[in-house]
């Protein structure tokens, strides 16, 4: 980390300096504990992410005869993620007693 604070351009140097707080931040919470990560079997790069964006968005959100405004496909896919989180019935029961109401044009 040390190495990475060289004296650079102004600008540049900031944005280090921030981003090196950032992961310096992170790593002493303990979440860059790469070995504990490895011991643990856990996917360390961005493809499992990736291929489950592809999943749940790309299958669910699209596809023949689909549409959805972006307000509704944000709607529908944060309902699919609390079903898929096990919050199915916390989160139907907040909506069921929210009272909100649609907007009437």
């Amino acid at each position: 980390m040390k190495r990475l604070r060289k004296p650079t351009r102004k600008q540049r140097r900031s944005k280090l300096t921030q981003e090196i707080n950032c992961l310096t931040k992170i790593w002493t919470a303990g979440r860059l504990n790469y070995p504990q990560i490895d011991a643990l079997k856990l996917p360390l790069g961005s493809g499992a992410i990736e291929s489950l964006i592809r999943q749940v968005v790309n299958l669910r959100l699209k596809g023949n005869g689909k549409y959805w405004l972006p307000e509704q496909a944000e709607s529908v896919l944060h309902a699919r993620c609390q079903w898929i989180a096990g919050a199915w019935d916390s989160f139907s029961e907040e909506i069921l007693t929210a009272r909100i109401y649609p907007v009437v044009s």
